[in-house]
């Protein structure tokens, strides 16, 4: 009998150490810091905060942290890539540089999904391999002119803040 109670005391403590640990786990998921990293849930409300200065900023402060352009770039690139994967993790918090040659020849477009997953994935990956932001992004639909830095920007700020709004990555962006 007393065998029975010490295994029921010690399923107990593991079971309850187990449960604290995965919460434990799940809150640092949604913890905002430089050594945790940034949320993929934040983007999108990031990305709303960002298009009330219609995407205009050097500098944004959210949620305790001082982001500057480069490294929103990045965030919001590297979180629209994870949430067409289904993917809810916290992503690195790093500096960049700008871009060297800012370029771009487009002053609006309208862009399909498949494409600014695309381009966002290119970017955080251009990012990530270069320390700095892109000159352009181009858009592989033959044909299409490039976009500059800036209307990359405000194109992943649209992307976030549709899907902000409605829950879905949205089939298609115009920016200008």
């Amino acid at each position: 009998m007393g065998l029975v109670v010490v295994l029921g005391l010690a399923a107990g403590y593991l079971l309850n150490s187990n449960f604290i640990e995965g919460t434990d786990e799940k809150e640092s998921i949604n913890q905002i810091s430089e050594s945790s990293g940034f949320p993929v849930t934040e983007a999108p409300a990031l990305a709303s905060e960002i298009s009330r200065y219609d995407g205009k900023i050097s500098n944004i402060q959210y949620k305790g942290l001082s982001l500057d352009k480069n490294q929103c770039l990045y965030l919001m690139a590297r979180s629209i890539t994870l949430i067409d994967q289904g993917e809810k993790i916290n992503i690195p918090i790093r500096n960049y540089a700008g871009p060297a040659n800012p370029y771009g020849v487009l002053s609006s477009a309208n862009v399909a999904r498949v494409n600014y997953v695309d381009m966002a994935s290119r970017t955080y990956i251009w990012m990530d391999n270069n320390g700095q932001a892109p000159n352009y992004t181009g858009i592989y639909t033959p044909g299409s002119p490039d976009l500059s830095s800036d209307l990359t920007f405000k194109l992943f700020m649209k992307v976030l803040t549709q899907y902000k709004n409605t829950g879905k990555l949205p089939s298609t962006v115009f920016v200008s």
